[in-house]
């Protein structure tokens, strides 16, 4: 009796693990089906928009975690979504940037920004080239004097 007790607890429990997984699955993919079904244009302007209320989590999500960094045309800056952390986190925390679309164009999986950023008053006009790819930023170009 206690062998058939045992072993309907442990089938129950099995069937409990295997419901959560498919859960947890499902809210994931939904996840990134949420933003996979947005355009280029619209994931640019999502980030634009979380840039401006200093939402870093939301805008960090936006982009890939293997998201390359260049000036203009190929001088990569970094490689990875974690090194945006140093660059953005405390800018957001301060609410000391803004960033203003001047100009915006796309064609296929680019967008062209032209933007005024503000950051503790100073402006500095940039040339951004953002390809998306499946609803998430993967390289970013930026075209400045420096």
């Amino acid at each position: 009796m206690m062998r058939k007790i045992t072993l309907i607890c442990l089938m129950l429990f099995a069937i409990a693990c295997t419901e959560q997984h498919e859960m947890i699955k499902n809210k994931v993919s939904g996840l990134s089906k949420q933003t996979s079904d947005l355009t280029p244009l619209e994931v640019v302007n999502k980030r634009m928009n979380f840039f401006n209320q200093h939402d870093y989590d939301n805008f960090i999500k936006l982009y890939h975690e293997d998201l390359k960094v260049y000036t203009y045309p190929n001088k990569l800056l970094g490689k990875g979504s974690d090194r945006l952390a140093p660059i953005f986190k405390s800018d957001f925390e301060n609410k000391l940037v803004t960033v203003k679309i001047v100009n915006q164009m796309n064609n296929g999986p680019y967008v062209i920004n032209h933007e005024l950023v503000t950051n503790d008053g100073k402006e500095t006009t940039y040339v951004s080239i953002y390809k998306v790819e499946n609803g998430l930023i993967t390289n970013v170009r930026f075209v400045r004097d420096f």
